[in-house]
């Protein structure tokens, strides 16, 4: 089933949900020449709970918050560099604390030091870039990948355009914001600091052009990249998710073409109109 968008505006930029319910917006399935909400079609299958979310966050007038989750994992895959913003094509995000400050002042000191410049930067007393310091920074391509796991500060930098995958949730922690936050009127910098995990990140998974490429497995569901030769068939487990990024491919009753989001309620297979590269997640739990 197709899946079509609500595009959700952010002081950073914009969201799109893909396979989102929420009060904000719900996005919707395409059915032959009708829509229905998200909500409705699942229920109508008999499912409960809420697919895994897929979304596009395009960053065009800042760096998106640095948060920490306490249960959601992420999985960003970069769509587009802004060369306006990045000229030598390679874009940027905070994950995980900079190992070096954290040998030279030790795991306490390091809370310590990041909540008292957060807590100054929330009262405008100091720049948020003072709380960026303590941030590991990882330079991102297009068709790079991150794996964002619970407990890991992070926040995605302008003008670096992805498709995420994630745990169906909304929960989140701000830890500082160089925007101003619309959902609450304060920061949760001190539970941040305590959940966050202070081990070195894995860095950004490079894109490659092996046939399958797993780009994480998490202990709820596995994002994987296809690249699908003309002809050739991609099975789906049921309740995958998924990103056409470029190609066409083929359903039963439907053909996605390049940017188009998908669901599979029920065990399915594709076909590559012409050779294809696509984005899946599929629940592991």
């Amino acid at each position: 089933m197709a899946l079509e968008p609500v595009t959700v505006a952010k002081p950073w930029g914009t969201e799109t949900w893909y396979s989102g319910i929420e009060r904000r917006g719900e996005s919707r399935v395409r059915l032959g020449e009708k829509t229905e909400p998200l909500s409705s079609f699942l229920a109508r299958h008999g499912r409960s709970k809420p697919p895994l979310l897929l979304k596009r966050l395009v960053p065009r007038s800042g760096h998106l918050y640095l948060e920490v989750h306490r249960t959601k994992h992420e999985v960003y895959v970069v769509d587009r560099v802004d060369p306006a913003v990045w000229s030598d094509g390679c874009g940027e995000v905070l994950c995980g604390v900079d190992a070096t400050v954290r040998a030279e002042l030790g795991d306490e000191a390091l809370r310590r030091a990041i909540l008292n410049a957060a807590s100054a930067a929330e009262r405008r007393a100091a720049s948020v870039a003072a709380v960026d310091g303590f941030m590991a920074r990882h330079r991102l391509a297009v068709g790079d990948s991150v794996e964002v796991m619970p407990g890991v500060p992070h926040s995605l930098r302008q003008g670096v355009e992805v498709i995420e995958f994630q745990t169906p949730v909304y929960e989140r922690l701000i830890l500082a914001a160089s925007q101003p936050v619309q959902t609450q009127n304060h920061w949760d910098s001190a539970a941040a600091t305590d959940a966050m995990h202070l081990a070195p990140q894995p860095p950004p998974r490079p894109t490659n052009t092996e046939p399958r490429q797993t780009l994480a497995t998490a202990h709820t569901f596995e994002v994987t990249r296809h690249i699908v030769a003309k002809g050739a068939t991609l099975p789906l487990p049921a309740w995958c998710v998924g990103w056409t990024a470029r190609g066409e491919l083929r359903a039963p009753n439907t053909t996605f073409t390049a940017r188009q989001a998908f669901l599979a309620p029920r065990p399915a297979t594709l076909v590559a109109v012409e050779t294809s590269e696509v984005l899946t997640a599929r629940e592991t739990a």
